[in-house]
């Protein structure tokens, strides 16, 4: 399409050739042509001056029209070290450079990932704190949907791995005591019940003996109480004239006995029949029991 400089700049040419035929053919009086001259000058004047500038917009407006029609796929670059070490309290920073506005990405086996943006130079940076042991993980780089990968090998400083083996040895030391403390509390638990066990069953056997003492000494009584009842309730043996009646002596005792059954009997070695002529011979007399 024909800009309004280029159509200017020919009404011009077309003017001024039609005045300077017109001025000649003396069809047109002089100050007439004159003013149709220059008007035509500056036509021409104008018009080259603005044809220029539509050309140059006209050349920058087809490459604005391409750029967006054309879609533009970026490359992901990455430069970055294979191998980090951390510092001796555990931490690791991973740098490097990729495309300006980068997704970046440090993914772990175990440990959380870690995230970052590319700033405007590319410049990354990545920090992960208190790594508990050398392993490797991979460095994502994306950018329009396309990513790249690159796997880096992170290892312990010797100042970090020295801390870590003095941390486990600690803790391996207060396990052993935490263990320790527990063996011994169960020992004493275990010991304070069996004193505990074995006082309250010295206390029953105590108890139960005294318990069956008590028993036999009631039941001893109540033997005792029955023997007087029926001695009390038994008629007396007449001994007035009894000299051939058959008695009951021991070899020590003082005593004769009617009745071989006789509590005074009880604690003998054996008892003798004689009569009681002959026991009162020997200045025995009758048991207390029988009188």
């Amino acid at each position: 399409m024909t800009g309004f400089g280029t159509i200017l700049f020919l009404v011009g040419i077309g003017v001024l050739i039609y005045g300077l035929i017109s001025f000649r053919k003396k069809k047109w009086p002089r100050r007439k042509t004159q003013i149709v001259i220059i008007s035509s000058i500056l036509a021409i004047f104008i018009g080259s001056a603005i044809v220029p500038s539509e050309k140059e917009e006209a050349s920058t407006e087809k490459p604005k029209q391409e750029e967006k029609t054309k879609k533009v796929t970026v490359k992901p670059l990455l430069k970055a070290e294979k191998t980090f070490k951390t510092t001796d309290d555990g931490a690791i920073v991973v740098e490097g450079k990729t495309n300006p506005g980068a997704e970046v990405t440090l993914d772990f086996i175990d440990n959380p990932d870690a995230t970052a943006t590319a700033d405007e130079d590319g410049k990354f940076s990545l920090r992960v704190n208190e790594l508990d042991r050398a392993q490797d993980a991979v460095l994502s780089i994306t950018i329009d949907g396309k990513t790249k990968e690159q796997t880096l090998s992170l290892e312990m400083s010797p100042g970090y791995t020295k801390k870590l083996a003095d941390k486990a040895e600690a803790e391996r030391v207060a396990a052993e005591k935490a263990e320790a403390e527990r063996v011994e509390r169960e020992r004493v638990a275990a010991e304070e019940k069996r004193i505990a066990d074995e006082k309250a069953a010295a206390e029953k056997r105590t108890a139960d003996a005294k318990a069956a003492a008590e028993k036999a000494a009631a039941e001893k009584k109540a033997a005792e109480a029955k023997r007087a009842e029926a001695k009390r309730s038994a008629p007396k043996p007449d001994t007035s004239n009894k000299q051939g009646e058959m008695v009951y002596i021991t070899a020590t005792g003082k005593k004769y006995h009617y009745d071989q059954n006789c509590r005074g009997l009880n604690n003998s070695n054996g008892e003798t029949a004689v009569t009681i002529a002959e026991a009162k011979s020997r200045n025995l007399s009758l048991c207390k029991f029988e009188q």
